[in-house]
């Protein structure tokens, strides 16, 4: 009596899990999720919060079939303020350059490469949105080749609120039945500001320099030509938003003789305008030529100052008997460089001459000499 009590009880426990549909004892299917893809990403253009962005679409195939559609849900968040997505579908166009280098796996376990992606074929303008679903038309794709396309930030998608480190969304292509081919999930971040401001300071830089400190006349004075100096360079380089300017001062407005106590003195006067100097035997001069020899490219034009603008073309050839009178009392502008700000420069360069022409009674002396004094500034 006690045994047939025992199957009755097991019959009624069997009974009740058939009628509520226990799946192993009833043998009720479940249903298998779509095949994933091998791998997803979506790139933000923007991850700031509620900042309208753009971004990247990219995705790998598993498993083959003939693909007609691809939607991207694009990223929901649980609570506060939610990614905002147009509703306008033609709004959402697209574009398939400057695609990202995308990871690719190979072997067992898998070793990931980074891949230039393949443009994402047949994608063109969304067909339809629905919610956070934007549906694009897709070419068919091949197993295993990682494709991406962009999407605009124009009227398109906008970040919800920041805080959220793992909002997610989902990438699923459909055939022309809308039956899933394959579908993935992915997932984002939202941050208060995605971007990091850089400072400098690049501080003022005036470079001076000379190429030398004598400068000696080629040849004896002559009462019958004008002799010059061998002539001394002066560099520039400075990034001065206003260019630079250089200054010459004379130490005795002349040259000198101990020997002789005799100064052959300076020529003219101060006007803006250089002196000739004149062979004939009873004049003698002594002025300073300056001569532009590089105006680097770029930046500030180089310009000699008109009283010092000695090397003229007559004719079409130059001439060597002029130039500027030089000022023992103040400093003289001989040069400058200046143009549209910021008028810099990389590598200027001037050269000064000295020339001179004696009288048949000059006093003789091996020791007439001179000293200019040069110096420049930049306009900071």
């Amino acid at each position: 009596m006690k045994f047939v009590s025992k199957r009755l009880i097991f019959a009624s426990i069997a009974a009740i899990l058939v009628e509520f549909g226990f799946p192993v004892l009833s043998g009720v299917a479940q249903a298998a999720p779509p095949p994933g893809f091998q791998q997803t990403m979506v790139r933000l253009d923007r991850m700031a919060a509620l900042t309208a962005t753009g971004g990247t679409v990219c995705a790998t195939p598993s498993v083959a079939s003939t693909e007609a559609s691809v939607d991207v849900k694009m990223p929901n968040q649980p609570t506060g303020t939610n990614f905002t997505v147009n509703a306008t579908a033609a709004n959402w166009t697209v574009t398939t350059t400057n695609l990202p280098l995308v990871p690719v796996p190979s072997g067992s376990p898998a070793t990931y490469t980074l891949t230039a992606a393949t443009a994402w074929p047949g994608i063109g303008t969304a067909t339809s949105v629905s919610g956070h679903d934007v549906i694009f038309p897709s070419g068919d794709l091949t197993v295993g080749t990682p494709y991406c396309f962009n999407f605009s930030d124009t009227s398109t998608l906008t970040t919800g609120s920041a805080g959220y480190i793992n909002v997610s969304g989902s990438i699923t292509t459909l055939d022309s039945g809308s039956a899933v081919i394959n579908e993935s999930e992915y997932a984002t971040s939202v941050i208060t500001n995605d971007q990091i401001t850089v400072t400098a300071v690049v501080p003022p830089n005036f470079q001076f320099s000379l190429d030398g400190n004598a400068d000696t006349f080629t040849t004896d004075l002559s009462p019958t030509s004008v002799v010059s100096t061998g002539g001394r360079l002066a560099s520039v380089i400075t990034n001065a938003k206003g260019g630079w300017i250089m200054w010459a001062k004379d130490s005795q407005a002349g040259l000198y003789s101990t020997a002789a106590n005799y100064t052959i003195a300076t020529t003219g006067a101060v006007d803006g305008a250089p002196s000739t100097l004149t062979a004939n035997g009873a004049t003698e001069g002594y002025v300073m030529d300056v001569v532009q020899t590089v105006d680097a490219a770029g930046g500030c034009v180089v310009a000699e100052d008109p009283e010092y603008y000695g090397n003229d073309t007559t004719g079409g050839s130059p001439t060597n008997n002029k130039g500027g009178t030089l000022d023992k009392t103040n400093f003289q502008p001989i040069a400058s460089c200046t143009g549209t700000s910021p008028a810099t420069s990389n590598g200027d360069t001037i050269e000064m001459i000295e020339r001179a022409i004696i009288a048949g009674g000059t006093p003789a002396g091996s020791d007439y000499s001179d000293i200019i004094t040069v110096v420049g500034a930049g306009n900071f």
